[in-house]
């Protein structure tokens, strides 16, 4: 059985430490960016985060680029 892929939507998110919480452990808070191109360039893609890291007063520890597909039997 054969299977495809088609792409449904792009997204990208930042992750940003807001600090440690009273037991120690770093408290983290996640911005997803929606309706992205699909075809948008990963350099694109952290050009833009980079742009919206530096507005924030918190610091970002993860920009990743998110691709959701549907599976299609053949």
């Amino acid at each position: 059985m054969a299977v495809t892929s088609q792409s449904k939507s792009t997204k990208f998110k930042i992750v940003y430490s807001l600090g440690l919480d009273k037991d120690g452990k770093e408290v983290k808070k996640t911005k997803t960016y929606s309706n992205l191109k699909h075809n948008a360039s990963n350099e694109d893609v952290y050009a833009v985060a980079s742009s919206l890291i530096g507005l924030q007063s918190n610091t970002a520890l993860e920009v990743a680029k998110l691709n959701e597909s549907e599976l299609i039997s053949e």
